[in-house]
């Protein structure tokens, strides 16, 4: 019977959840730099699509951090998700 080496550092699920976060907040770095040249179209279209996307990690977030030390996974989602909420009301109005 072999035995199995334990891993030291995150599994590879954990890596693509952190890069999903990286993703999220270069996305919104870009749309927020680039939606004052967008038609109200294209602005709701890209605002609705990244609100859809902060709720599927928001979602993966609560399933993914169960520890009371995964605050670096759960700040950022949060902190994403009111950015792109708050980028939505300023392009409404």
């Amino acid at each position: 019977m072999q035995t199995r080496d334990k891993r030291k550092g995150p599994d590879g699920l954990q890596k693509l959840f952190l890069y999903l976060i990286l993703l999220e907040w270069f996305l919104l770095i870009y749309t927020t730099t680039t939606i004052s040249r967008m038609t109200f179209r294209q602005g709701m279209m890209t605002l609705v699509l990244l609100l859809g996307f902060n709720l599927i990690l928001g979602k993966l977030c609560t399933k993914r951090a169960k520890r009371s030390t995964d605050g670096y996974i759960i700040y950022p989602v949060i902190c994403g998700g009111l950015l792109s909420f708050l980028l939505m009301l300023f392009f409404i109005f």
